[in-house]
């Protein structure tokens, strides 16, 4: 499901870009009476502006997650569970082990 998500938003970010820069070059011939320059530049720009949004979004879901942070959870993870250990000890509670 997730990559048919992702799919989904590739496509539109694509679509949206290209429409966006086309739709904006268009106007803009018609405003300055330039008509096919400033909507093929519109085409460009919305282009290298679908690849650069693609681009990000692709880099935000494949992003590794930081190595620093890994080990400090898992610190404080061991830290907790000898800490509960400490406090069974303490009270005398034996091993209960539901595995």
């Amino acid at each position: 499901m997730r990559l048919l998500f992702l799919v989904t938003q590739v496509g539109l970010c694509m679509i949206s870009a290209l429409a966006v820069g086309g739709l904006l070059g268009y106007g803009l011939d018609r405003l300055f009476g330039t008509l096919p320059v400033l909507t093929i530049v519109g085409l460009f720009l919305g282009v290298a502006a679908g690849f650069r949004s693609v681009w990000l979004l692709l880099s935000k879901y494949t992003k590794e997650p930081e190595e620093a942070e890994a080990p400090k959870a898992d610190a404080k993870l061991l830290a907790a569970e000898e800490e509960f250990r400490r406090w069974k000890q303490e009270r005398g509670v034996k091993e209960d082990r539901r595995d």
